[in-house]
């Protein structure tokens, strides 16, 4: 921590040690880890079940430079680029070729792809993303254009369309992600109002007790450690909800919270503590 000109403490942070990532020292470290972990899933027959891999997916990825940005400054990737705009995603394949080329000379790790966040992501495999998932505005852009926050009944056919949305982004997002690994998101709003909004009424209520101290929900949360903090130089909140582990939701919660089965989605294992020579780069 360090003191600001007003004398309040604020938390320093990476965004490797933010994220649970590895951040090596240079590129060319980065994507060797990466070919190693490569070769070692492709070693791995199709009974290990086991995808450890540092991808991070990028929600609503517009032409924005972050991917490149991720890479330049030695994460390990792959860098998954995400928008519901074709047009979008190929102008971004053009700009970013040189990451993309079938070159034999040319680690590739940088892939976009076509897809509604609210829909589902199928173009990714269930618990596939061993990195994390960051969401530069496209929670808090439908968060700001749902208006007022309304509590209903469940059989009220007139919800607002935009917090549906927001809850189909979440499930989308809980359904790729693997155990452990973070959902970050960038807003201006406070948390009172965005985890109502994220969480809905009835899981706001149950998470945070009425002195705002977090606890256990009776039917289990899907979503654990959640943090918000405030990014001084820029007036925003950076949220982060991270996956709960396979223990602490049981199906009956999961088909009620995000319409799907436990049954179906294929658990892979993930390891929190990388090995191999890896390293986080203090900045």
């Amino acid at each position: 921590s360090k003191e600001n000109d007003d004398g309040e403490m604020i938390s320093t942070t990476s965004f490797a040690d933010w994220m649970d990532i590895t951040q090596l020292d240079t590129p060319e470290e980065a994507i060797q880890l990466y070919q190693q972990q490569r070769e070692q899933h492709e070693n791995q027959s199709d009974n290990d079940n086991n995808n450890n891999n540092e991808a991070i997916l990028i929600l609503g990825c517009g032409n924005s430079k972050l991917g490149e940005q991720l890479l330049i400054n030695s994460f390990i990737g792959p860098i998954l680029q995400l928008d519901i705009s074709s047009k979008v995603i190929q102008l971004m394949t053009q700009r970013y070729h040189k990451y993309l080329s079938s070159d034999d000379s040319v680690v590739k790790r940088m892939e976009f792809m076509v897809d509604d966040a609210s829909t589902g992501l199928t173009s990714l495999e269930p618990e596939s993303v061993g990195g994390g998932v960051i969401d530069k505005g496209l929670v808090d852009v439908l968060h700001c254009s749902a208006g007022p926050i309304i509590k209903r009944d469940d059989d009220d056919d007139d919800g607002n369309n935009d917090d549906d949305m927001i809850q189909r982004i979440m499930s989308s997002v809980h359904n790729v992600l693997q155990p452990s690994r973070p959902f970050i998101f960038f807003s201006r709003s406070e948390p009172q109002w965005m985890l109502r909004r994220v969480f809905g009424h009835d899981g706001y209520d149950d998470y945070l007790m009425s002195d705002g101290s977090q606890r256990r929900r009776r039917s289990k949360m899907l979503w654990k450690d959640v943090e918000v903090v405030k990014l001084v130089d820029y007036d925003l909140l950076l949220y982060k909800l991270v996956k709960a582990e396979k223990e602490d939701y049981d199906e009956e919660d999961d088909e009620e919270q995000m319409g799907t089965k436990n049954s179906s989605i294929k658990r892979q294992s993930y390891l929190k503590r990388r090995k191999g020579g890896s390293k986080k780069s203090k900045r």
